[in-house]
């Protein structure tokens, strides 16, 4: 980014993005390795536990492959229900409030 350019700045109320399933296996591993070798740096962490992830065979893998599926479940019902909240809003103040034009179709009545 330039010095000028403006980042969008991010909705509290949005959803989480959904997790794979290698952050849930990264997440479980994490602090055991730390334990086991404490000498590694994060690095190295990461290096291990991606190893060891390629390594899992689709059996080992499965449970973690679950949470992530219900995990995008979560994510898509909560957007689904975001975004129905920010399209309304959104159509809530494009169309003003009808008070506002009765007033000025009062205004052309009396012209007449």
């Amino acid at each position: 980014m330039g010095k000028g350019a403006k980042k969008n700045k991010k909705d509290k109320d949005a959803p989480k993005k959904a997790i794979s399933a290698y952050f849930f296996y990264i997440k479980e591993r994490r602090e055991s390795i730390t334990k086991e070798q404490p000498n590694l740096n994060n690095k190295e962490i990461v290096k291990k536990m991606s190893e060891e992830w390629n390594a899992l065979s689709d059996d080992k893998k499965k449970p973690y492959v679950q949470k992530a599926e219900a995990d995008k479940k979560r994510y898509e019902t909560e957007k689904a229900v975001y975004d129905k909240k920010k399209k309304e809003e959104k159509s809530s103040k494009k169309n003003p409030k009808k008070g506002k034009k009765d007033d000025k179709n009062e205004s052309d009545n009396d012209e007449e």
